[in-house]
């Protein structure tokens, strides 16, 4: 039988350049030789496919809804699957399928699982992250798991303090109510990274302190404390984030990180005096969360195949477009995974460094610094990069040395605040950039908002209705008969009736005829009709399809997408 290292060359995973590297790092780690050469696989996605290779089993792929049973967690606890890596899809009488992830000892799990079930065991590999986030979706609502997951936030999240018996606990927020302030707030950061939340918002509203999670960009309220909690539960998060306790008239900002589950977290904290008391929000950044590749963004046929065309050029400037929490940056890392190569110096400057991107410089910005976007960007020349990313051009020194860059031989991505593409450009304008530097330095600009999944497993079939038809633009004689999705909300979407999201996207390419409007300054409404008679896809028109597909509802698109009417 090859070894893991030979099974890894023999897949493409590990280079020949690199065999005896890494053949050596194996030989001197006296713990775990196996780790080293799957950590050398340039990624998890290649350590699964050699590990499932070398150990003659099927891969599992991304787990995604597939939900662990209840009598694997009568036998296994999820805290102790998580750490070992492990989980059910299926448990019957005869036999227990299970998944493990890439890098575990299977020998050991599959002898501990055989002796805890006492029947046939069968395995598939998967990544980590998949593993994990399978048990995470299966036992969110599981008040016991949310309190052993909050002594994984470590010391600077948790503190010293035991949380009350839980024997009697039902609910999420019976325990939040019986638990000391320390443990709640490690509670709700717990919650918050296992639901998937990017927000945790302290809302004081009168004689109550109100808690709500932003899931797939909509808030839900979780619980409402006492006001008599208020104090003590702002004062621990300002502990956290290392601000002041003592001052409640200023706006302050922090930052905190935790590692949680093998998982770093890093937050961001916001504090702002209201009538009401101090409102705090926290934005949660999960460093380990999977990147999407381009092509699994939501970018139809023809869009991915227009943006992929643009992001080859060797110079030029290509904007991505849409309000806050629109998934720009995602949009940017994507693209610059797909372009990235190593004879390529790609540098990025970013407020703030979200995702750590492999092979790639990145800059986070410094405001109290004098760390700008654009006084870094002047820096950054200097360092002869092939491409650059401006995390936003936010003012016309950016955006003037961006354009200038894109004319001098470099690639520029970056973002701006838009309602559509066509928008992008009499922004750049206003930010006093010549036109002529626009029409010759932009490549293109891509416009995007983001749109809730149906749930998978609560869809019921459902129709649009006349006046739907209307102002998705769906003529009257299309074929309606094909049923549509929409969620009835269940236990797995928390009732939303959406689970995840997914973009829709307008590109507009800077042709000759948009070039010759843009030198004429015309105004971003005849930059659109020229665009349109070059067959524009609209970003009402690209979310429609996603309607006539499944995948969303015709309430999603119309709700992010008011403003276009095309």
């Amino acid at each position: 039988m090859p070894s893991l290292l030979e099974t890894a060359v023999t897949v493409g995973a590990i280079g020949p350049e690199q065999v005896v590297a890494v053949s050596a790092a194996a030989a001197s780690a006296w713990d775990a030789p196996a780790q080293v050469v799957l950590q050398a696989c340039g990624g998890e996605e290649a350590a699964v496919e050699v590990a499932a290779k070398h150990l003659g089993l099927e891969l599992a792929g991304d787990l995604d809804g597939v939900e662990v049973p209840q009598a694997f967690f009568e036998k296994v606890a999820p805290g102790y699957a998580r750490r070992m890596g492990v989980a059910a899809t299926a448990v019957s009488e005869s036999r227990v399928e299970l998944v493990a992830a890439s890098g575990v000892d299977l020998a050991a799990v599959l002898a501990e699982m055989s002796c805890v079930f006492g029947r046939e065991i069968r395995c598939r590999i998967a990544t980590r992250q998949a593993v994990e986030g399978a048990i995470d979706r299966s036992v969110r609502e599981r008040p016991e798991y949310l309190a052993d997951a909050a002594g994984e936030l470590g010391d600077a999240a948790a503190g010293g303090d035991e949380a009350p018996p839980l024997e009697h606990v039902t609910d999420f927020g019976e325990l939040m109510r019986r638990t000391p302030v320390v443990k709640m707030v490690s509670l709700l950061i717990a919650q918050a990274v296992r639901t998937g939340s990017s927000d945790i918002h302290f809302q004081p509203l009168g004689d109550r302190l109100r808690i709500r999670f932003r899931v797939d960009g909509m808030l839900h309220d979780v619980i409402d404390l006492p006001r008599s909690a208020q104090d003590a539960v702002l004062s621990r998060v300002k502990v956290l984030g290392k601000m002041d306790i003592a001052e409640r008239r200023a706006p302050q900002d922090g930052r905190a990180s935790f590692k949680y589950a093998d998982r770093d977290i890093d937050v961001r904290i916001s504090v702002v005096p209201t009538t009401e008391g101090e409102r705090v929000v926290l934005r949660l950044f999960d460093k380990q969360t999977k990147l999407l590749a381009l092509d699994q963004l939501g970018l139809g046929a023809r869009n991915l195949a227009g943006f992929d065309q643009l992001i080859r050029n060797s110079s030029g400037m290509i904007l991505v477009t849409g309000p806050t929490g629109s998934g720009k940056n995602t949009t940017l890392y994507a693209a610059l995974t797909r372009i990235n190569s190593p004879d390529m110096n790609i540098i990025t400057i970013e407020d703030p460094v979200e995702y750590k991107l492999s092979g790639i410089s990145q800059i986070q910005v410094l405001a109290k610094k004098n760390v700008t976007f654009g006084s870094m960007l002047r820096s950054v020349l200097r360092q002869d990069p092939d491409i650059l990313m401006i995390g936003e051009i936010r003012d016309a020194e950016t955006a003037a040395i961006a354009v200038q860059s894109a004319l001098t031989g470099h690639l520029v991505f970056s973002t701006l605040h838009t309602n559509d593409s066509a928008g992008a450009i009499a922004r750049l304008l206003d930010l006093d950039v010549e036109p002529f530097l626009i029409s010759s330095g932009l490549l293109g600009v891509l416009a995007q908002r983001l749109v809730r999944r149906v749930c998978k497993k609560c869809a019921l079939p459902s129709t649009l209705s006349e006046g739907e038809q209307g102002l998705l633009g769906v003529s009257s004689d299309h074929d309606m008969s094909k049923v549509l999705g929409r969620g009835a909300g269940c236990e797995n979407c928390l009732g939303a009736g959406y689970l995840g999201r997914i973009g829709i996207f307008e590109l507009l390419t800077v042709t000759d005829a948009v070039r010759d409007l843009i030198n004429r300054r015309a105004s971003s409404s005849q930059i659109r009709e020229a665009a349109l008679r070059d067959a524009l896809v609209t970003l009402r028109l690209d979310g429609t399809g996603k309607v006539l597909a499944g995948v969303t509802t015709a309430e999603e698109v119309l709700r992010v997408t008011q403003g276009d009417m095309s």
